[in-house]
């Protein structure tokens, strides 16, 4: 068989989990399953072109950005964990000659504004509350106009510094019978997706050999703190948890978008204990892990919603009957804008705004656009001149596949629709428990109009903010 959507990948690794007993699977001690799980989704999502990935705009620096310009934080934050510590020169450089004042460890998020680069959204309250208490790294390129030691850095001297060891001990821990448990596994989502699972159909020891080397590092580099707690957003660093984990450290994640069944970092079926996730998730609202079977062991505490999306729910921003707003995203940004166009036609008296996500690309957008015959009157592409929310508040409806952004339009009181494009399953829970409706073409959609509702309990979705100083406060 050819898998054609999500459900059918997901429900594969489901049952192969089942089959050969995955969450028990150990060599030398490490829990390998956790290791290749979401990898492999990946990648297999992408050798079935459930996406077309060619939309997700890579990400590069702005031209004008002012890169840092001070010796290598992550050299020097791995100098002052071995006892080295250089003094920070004209203050441009970190100042790591006191690692034992650092009581807890934050890493943000890659993703930044460009409006404000060295500010991550989500993790930005725990920074703020925890001041000069926090040692803060640095995550993706928009780190490189910081002083931040980013991981990457961090990870690439890890691999130079333990790399000969690893590898040997990735030769010496292996056995026959994980390359035949691995055979196995490749065998049964290939058969069941019907694609291949390159590069990944043979075992992929580099894989181990990178969590041996910077768990190693990152345990040495850790343990020179005085850290008791790890807040994360986006808690996939699997060698950077093991390593907290292994010294007693709490590993916080930080809520940053949808969870749902298919999210394999978060969902896990039967609730076994797994190693290396986050001991307690932070969400913004019930709905998020409402009926997902979650590691066993997690907490899960609702926060309620960010600074950001309070301000514009507090501001009770007039809505307009007759606008509707499309919400584009990677991977089926063409897809969706060519529904709005659809859409935007088939409805000539409604007011049609295509918001687009950060990383679609415009010249993309306007190449669909010729080949539809042009944007329909009624309809305006809008890029960042404002913000996704603040559309949506002021919107009657909210239409798109699986973005974050459509859980944020229940929210706001916004009615939500949802186009069953590829990954739209993330946000079945939604159409399942009756907060939106879902369609398969714009027409039908436009058909069906009239009859979208709103969700109901806007608090459901995003609770009551939490007062973030309180929660991470330090003994």
């Amino acid at each position: 068989m050819t898998a054609s959507n999500l459900e059918d990948i997901g429900e594969a690794f489901f049952e192969i989990e089942r089959r050969e007993g995955l969450y028990d699977w150990k060599v030398g001690g490490i829990s390998v399953w956790v290791l290749l799980r979401s990898r492999l989704f990946r990648t297999i999502t992408q050798n079935a072109n459930l996406y077309d990935w060619s939309t997700a705009k890579k990400f590069e620096l702005p031209a004008d950005a002012i890169p840092y310009a001070g010796a290598n934080a992550a050299g020097l934050l791995w100098q002052a964990a071995n006892g080295r510590a250089k003094a920070a020169v004209g203050g441009v450089e970190p100042d790591f000659s006191n690692l034992k004042g650092f009581r807890a460890i934050v890493v943000p998020f890659a993703t930044r504004s460009a409006a404000n680069p060295l500010e991550e959204k989500f993790s930005q309250p725990v920074i703020d509350a925890l001041g000069a208490d926090a040692l803060v790294f640095g995550v993706g390129m928009w780190d490189k106009l910081s002083n931040r030691a980013r991981l990457e850095d961090l990870n690439s001297l890890f691999i130079k510094k333990y790399g000969t060891f690893a590898s040997i001990s990735v030769r010496l821990l292996l056995r026959g019978r994980d390359y035949k448990k691995y055979q196995r596994v490749v065998e049964f989502i290939e058969r069941e997706v019907g694609v291949s699972m390159a590069p990944y159909d043979v075992f992929p020891r580099w894989l181990l050999r990178s969590f041996i080397a910077e768990r190693r590092g990152y345990r040495k580099l850790l343990a020179a703190t005085s850290a008791k707690t790890v807040y994360m957003v986006n808690a996939a660093r699997m060698s950077f948890q093991a390593a907290a984990q292994s010294l007693g450290m709490k590993i916080v994640e930080i809520q940053s978008g949808v969870f749902s069944k298919y999210s394999l970092q978060f969902s896990w079926p039967g609730s076994p204990k797994v190693d290396y996730l986050p001991n307690e998730i932070l969400t913004w609202g019930e709905y998020f892990t409402d009926g997902i079977e979650h590691a066993g062991g997690q907490n899960i505490r609702v926060i309620g919603s960010t600074a950001e999306f309070d301000a514009v729910r507090d501001a009770n921003l007039k809505r307009d009957s007759n606008q509707v707003v499309f919400l584009t995203q990677p991977l089926v940004g063409n897809d969706i804008l060519r529904a709005a166009i659809e859409f935007a036609r088939s409805k000539p008296n409604l007011k049609v705004i295509v918001k687009m996500h950060p990383r679609n690309d415009l010249d993309d957008f306007k190449r669909v656009i010729e080949s539809a015959g042009g944007s329909p009157k009624n309809m305006t592409l809008m890029q960042s001149e404002r913000s996704s929310l603040e559309v949506i508040a002021e919107s009657e409806v909210a239409v798109g596949a699986f973005s974050t952004a459509l859980i944020e339009a229940a929210g706001l009181g916004t009615k939500v629709a949802i186009l069953r494009l590829p990954g739209w399953q993330h946000l079945a829970p939604m159409v399942d428990g009756g907060y939106a409706s879902a369609f398969d073409s714009a027409d039908e959609l436009a058909a069906n109009y009239d009859n979208l509702r709103v969700a109901g309990d806007k608090y459901f979705f995003y609770g009551q903010r939490a007062d973030i100083a309180s929660l991470v406060r330090l003994g």
